[in-house]
């Protein structure tokens, strides 16, 4: 993960990956369980089994990626939810370099590839350091998704936003928000 790492401890972008999945989100929560009840023998579900059935509590929150090419890495926006777009804007059906500032982009494919490589679920903490919401900061769940030839291509997001308040969390400069309510939008 040298990509992520590069820019994890820069103080106006401060992320965190963790792998534990210690979510502070309920709706992340629900989010990783809903992926988890998916996994087949593999330990990674199919695309085709998070339903909107099996979504339903959630799907506001929910992003699906998926991988077009790799080195360099381009990824198309197949799902974004409502509550996801109201804060980032509409980015479903477009590639990522489409819609994002460079710097973001860079992040974001850090962050998917780093997911599609280790093939697991990662939680993420960052502030939104673009389009001047660096007021706010995201809670991430990321997790790997088999496309219809049973390959690793795509990626299960699931986002939640709260505000941020200056110095002192767990992620030293760029910090956290100290309240638990999550922005419902």
């Amino acid at each position: 993960m040298t990509k992520f790492s590069d820019w994890t401890n820069t103080p106006h972008l401060g992320a965190i990956c963790d792998p534990t999945l210690d979510f502070e989100s309920k709706i992340l929560h629900c989010a990783l369980a809903a992926w988890r009840g998916q996994a087949g023998s593999e330990g990674i579900p199919a695309r085709s089994s998070l339903t909107v059935r099996v979504l339903k509590d959630i799907l506001g929150n929910v992003t699906i990626f998926e991988r077009l090419e790799e080195k360099p890495s381009c990824y198309r926006v197949r799902l974004m939810g409502t509550r996801i777009t109201a804060v980032l804007g509409e980015m479903q059906g477009k590639t990522l370099d489409e819609v994002l500032p460079t710097p973001a982009f860079v992040r974001w494919i850090a962050v998917l590839d780093a997911t599609l490589t280790d093939l697991r679920p990662l939680r993420f903490e960052s502030c939104v350091a673009f389009m001047k919401l660096d007021f706010l900061q995201a809670e991430i769940l990321l997790a790997p998704l088999l496309d219809e030839r049973g390959q690793p291509s795509m990626v299960f997001g699931a986002t939640v936003f709260k505000p941020r308040v200056a110095q002192g969390s767990r992620l030293g400069a760029a910090v956290l928000a100290t309240s638990s309510r999550e922005l419902s939008l």
